[in-house]
């Protein structure tokens, strides 16, 4: 089950060594719950719906991040981290495929930062996807 905790930490603009400590779990198991590659534990995913003031239900699901959360129905110009996750592949190695940082990655998955049109061509290819579908003013799902 995937859940919707990197989303709604970024949206916030908590960091995520912040949000470690503040819930007493290592940054590396934050980071391993939001990236799907660890189960957590019901107790985190009690402590983390109470951190970001929501429930367990609305943060552990398989459904799109906008259908539970509407902040993230609008604002949103691509559907990398959407198409990212979908495929299973960790930021880290996709920054690595589109010749980027993570930081910098991140920030255009969260519509943070416009990329370069040469980043747009080359996400689509890694993507297959055309750029009109991957890159838009408003996300639409």
């Amino acid at each position: 089950m995937k859940n919707h905790i990197y989303m709604l930490r970024k949206k916030r603009g908590i960091k995520q060594y912040d949000m470690a400590r503040a819930l007493g779990v290592s940054p590396s198991y934050l980071s391993k719950i939001e990236t799907d590659s660890q189960e957590p534990t019901e107790r985190f995913k009690v402590n983390v719906a109470k951190f970001l003031k929501t429930s367990i239900e609305k943060l552990f699901n398989d459904l799109p991040v906008e259908e539970i959360f509407p902040e993230f129905s609008t604002g949103l110009t691509n559907k990398l981290w959407a198409k990212r996750r979908e495929m299973g592949i960790k930021q880290y190695d996709m920054a690595k495929k589109l010749k980027v940082s993570t930081p910098f990655l991140s920030k255009v998955e969260l519509g943070l930062l416009e990329p370069t049109d040469e980043f747009k061509q080359l996400a689509s290819k890694v993507f297959k996807m055309e750029q009109s579908e991957l890159f838009l003013a408003t996300v639409q799902y």
